[in-house]
């Protein structure tokens, strides 16, 4: 059985990449932006597209209730966009969220019972030519053994 934390990624990633709103508006979502000098090649991270979303930090708290075993996931994604202004990095956030709105994530092995949106954040970047966005989620997931 895999671990809750790795199911929720993926489910999160899965449907992030299903979402036409989100994927027309960036170059890919990345769990790691190491890329290769293949994937830089060809415009990776940007892209055409001049935005992506990339995993950031999470956190899991068990959160245990009566007999049932639950952790709560804060996942944070992160925006990025490389067009002039904020407009198109809250596009991408509203995607985002759009895609994560009330969907039952698939989880092989646990059981997802909510995922909320708890913080969405437009900040300036050290470069300044990038709009960066922080969107934190947060999964309450059910342990099944």
């Amino acid at each position: 059985m895999a671990e809750p934390e790795i199911e929720l990624q993926k489910a999160i990633y899965d449907a992030l990449k299903a979402s036409a709103g989100v994927m027309a508006l960036v170059h890919d979502v990345y769990d790691d932006t190491r890329l290769s000098d293949a994937q830089k090649a060809a415009g990776a991270p940007y892209g055409a597209a001049g935005g992506y979303v990339s995993f950031g930090p999470e956190s899991t708290v068990p959160d245990d209730y009566d007999c049932i075993a639950l952790d709560e996931i804060t996942v944070q994604l992160d925006i990025w966009s490389r067009k002039v202004g904020r407009l198109h990095c809250k596009q991408i956030c509203r995607a985002v969220r759009d895609a994560l709105k009330d969907v039952e994530l698939n989880l092989p092995t646990h059981g997802h019972l909510t995922t909320d949106l708890v913080l969405q954040r437009i900040l300036p970047d050290p470069d300044e030519a990038v709009t960066h966005g922080v969107m934190q989620f947060t999964a309450h997931i059910e342990e099944r053994e």
